[in-house]
């Protein structure tokens, strides 16, 4: 009968105390760094972690002091580049001060966004910060509300919840798609559809708000270029290919994501269509695979990086603003050839 090797046990605070040769609390004061110990020590201690593998339980540590050091991080739809993108931009500049991400991916479903903020009040997070798009129901507003009132603080970092009393560090959505407008019709474009998600998302409908308003100032909107598809590769292909196939014609395209983009260059290639040439083509968010598309894609950025770092100087007590304070970050246009 063959037999199983026992997997090795992660090395203790004790072990480390005999690799240092010191006691096993002169290691917790060092890796605590809440009370000092001599830099000598503490250089003994830091070998001992590197050469054993420890691990500090931050968990276990936290709730001890009734705070673990985690940030729960909601997010709309993992699966979307944008989300994607931003959660690891989060990860990283969180865990560079010492604070873990417990990630919560609530796939567009209030139910399940309303019962985790439910949850989240027994869990002693630290902060939790919300990163999604859609609408806020009234129930999952409220239970954010409750726990931001209960001690835990809550930082959205997609759309503007300040009438919630929630600080939120969000894009200019709907200035940068306005501005991208302008500057498609500048250019000479003179029938630009709109593809993106309006009726369930914050962020779409601000997005849209700027297209709108655009075209409305220069004369030219038409609500029959005006498509609602959900944030897909296959949303922009399927979209665009029934619009043409139904007789409808434009020389350029505003989406809502790159995702959206991709997807109506496919379409317009399948029908035999160039980008630019016939139609221009510009998404939002300069997701990686934007730059390696042919055409690459015109975009407008996003500053995931600076966002995370705001978010970390708001957890880490650096960044003193109250609650209802709302921090616009600008997008660039990034030119590319699609457009």
């Amino acid at each position: 009968m063959p037999r199983t090797k026992s997997p090795e046990l992660a090395p203790t605070v004790h072990d480390v105390a005999r690799q240092a040769g010191v006691s096993s609390a002169t290691v917790s004061r060092a890796l605590s760094g809440e009370v000092p110990v001599s830099p000598k020590t503490r250089a003994r201690v830091m070998a001992a972690v590197d050469k054993l593998g420890y691990r500090l339980n931050t968990v276990a540590r936290g709730l001890r002091r009734g705070q673990t050091d985690t940030v729960a991080l909601v997010v709309g739809d993992i699966k979307q580049g944008h989300f994607a993108e931003m959660t690891k931009s989060v990860q990283m500049a969180l865990e560079d001060i010492g604070v873990e991400v417990l990630l919560f991916n609530v796939g567009h479903n209030q139910e399940r966004f309303a019962q985790f903020v439910l949850r989240a009040s027994s869990m002693h997070l630290r902060a939790m910060a919300i990163a999604v798009s859609d609408s806020i129901s009234a129930p999952v507003a409220a239970r954010l509300q409750a726990l931001a009132a209960a001690g835990t603080p809550v930082i959205a970092i997609s759309q503007n919840l300040t009438r919630l009393g929630i600080r939120s560090l969000v894009h200019e959505e709907r200035a940068a798609i306005s501005r991208s407008v302008d500057w498609l019709l500048q250019e000479g474009r003179r029938r630009i559809a709109y593809l993106g998600r309006i009726t369930h998302s914050t962020v779409g409908s601000e997005r849209y708000r700027g297209y709108k308003a655009a075209l409305v100032r220069a004369g030219r909107f038409d609500e029959a270029l005006v498509f609602d598809p959900a944030y897909r590769y296959s949303g922009g292909h399927d979209t665009v290919l029934r619009a043409l196939d139904a007789g409808l014609r434009f020389d350029a395209i505003q989406t809502a994501s790159d995702e959206l983009a991709a997807g109506a260059m496919a379409a317009l290639r399948d029908r035999k269509l160039s980008v630019p040439k016939d139609v221009a083509v510009v998404g939002i968010g300069d997701i990686e695979v934007s730059s390696y598309l042919r055409p690459a894609l015109t975009t407008w950025s996003s500053q995931h990086d600076t966002i995370a770092q705001q978010l970390c100087a708001i957890i880490g007590g650096t960044d003193t603003h109250p609650p209802s304070t709302l921090t616009l970050f600008t997008r660039e246009l990034m030119r590319r050839e699609s457009a």
